[in-house]
């Protein structure tokens, strides 16, 4: 009798399966930010802008410092009270409110184009203030990029607005948050980080309530809000699990899913697309974004 011959293929070595999870869950990331975005844009037709961001930020400190004392993360809470925490609020909730003021009044796509100008910045500023080494092709890249962010926010144009100087403020003040967060000791929970900085936004969005009118929000715009939270939330666990479950290099440049979530919600949600300029920004900044992180990725290879 023949022997029958094994047909099966060998499975993914374990590598190469942990990086397709850390991509998946880098997809995941940007999809649970991208409809908390969307979320909150709806809530912006009802809602002030602080009132919405301080009700987002007290449901995210409550289910963040639930999970936090339920870890044993609070015992280290002393750890966190430094500078580099205390600057990194101050960034988050810059971030979070120029966000939220732009966030009704630009088109989905457009301010979610702008915040692709956040990783060439970042570049830029760790040379700056970090004393990183930049060569003149990521020089080149970040140079590209903002050609691109000025293709989408049209500078001396009727289609620019303040607006777009607040989403261009969003990246500043993320920028910020970024640098400070990568020199916080591995010593401070991201737990606790997390519920100390949306604490400092939820005080920010509080100092709105003198120059706005708060009304009690109806049923349906609760469940919205909630589930900004729950996304971001979401959003944040799924960036930790996919930085450490692969490669920076491998796992960065899905980041920029972000802008097919945003482009597709923008158009279901709101019937609006990008117009071609738009788009022409959005590619230049997503192709100088990716060069960026190849030319990184090369260099901590020693190429």
């Amino acid at each position: 009798m023949a022997v029958e011959e094994e047909t099966s293929r060998p499975s993914a070595p374990p590598a190469a399966a942990q990086s397709l999870g850390a991509i998946a869950a880098m997809i995941l990331a940007t999809l649970a930010f991208t409809m908390g975005d969307a979320a909150m844009k709806l809530v912006a037709a009802s809602v002030p802008t602080g009132q919405a961001v301080f009700v987002r930020c007290a449901i995210s400190v409550i289910l963040v410092t639930a999970v936090a004392a339920y870890t044993g993360a609070l015992r280290n809470f002393r750890a966190a009270l430094q500078p580099l925490v205390a600057w990194r609020s101050i960034g988050d909730a810059g971030s979070a409110l120029f966000f939220q003021t732009a966030l009704p009044r630009m088109t989905f796509a457009d301010i979610m184009g702008v915040l692709q100008l956040t990783p060439l910045a970042l570049t830029a500023a760790s040379a700056i203030f970090l004393g990183a080494t930049v060569g003149w092709r990521r020089w080149t890249a970040v140079g590209a990029g903002l050609v691109g962010a000025m293709l989408v926010i049209k500078p001396g144009t009727s289609a620019f607005n303040i607006w777009a100087v607040f989403a261009v403020m969003c990246v500043l003040c993320g920028v910020l948050r970024d640098l400070t967060t990568r020199r916080i000791s591995n010593a401070v929970s991201p737990l606790v980080i997390m519920a100390i900085s949306q604490s400092v936004v939820a005080v920010a969005a509080l100092g709105l309530a003198v120059a706005e009118t708060w009304v009690w929000p109806s049923g349906h715009v609760w469940v919205q809000i909630t589930f900004a939270a729950i996304a971001t939330l979401a959003g944040h666990l799924w960036i930790i699990a996919s930085l450490r479950g692969g490669d920076i290099a491998t796992v960065a440049p899905f980041r920029y899913a972000g802008i097919i979530w945003a482009i597709l919600l923008g158009f279901f949600l709101w019937g609006e697309l990008p117009d071609l300029l738009s788009i022409a920004g959005i590619a230049i900044l997503i192709a100088a974004g990716l060069y960026t992180f190849h030319r990184e990725s090369r260099l901590r290879r020693g190429g």
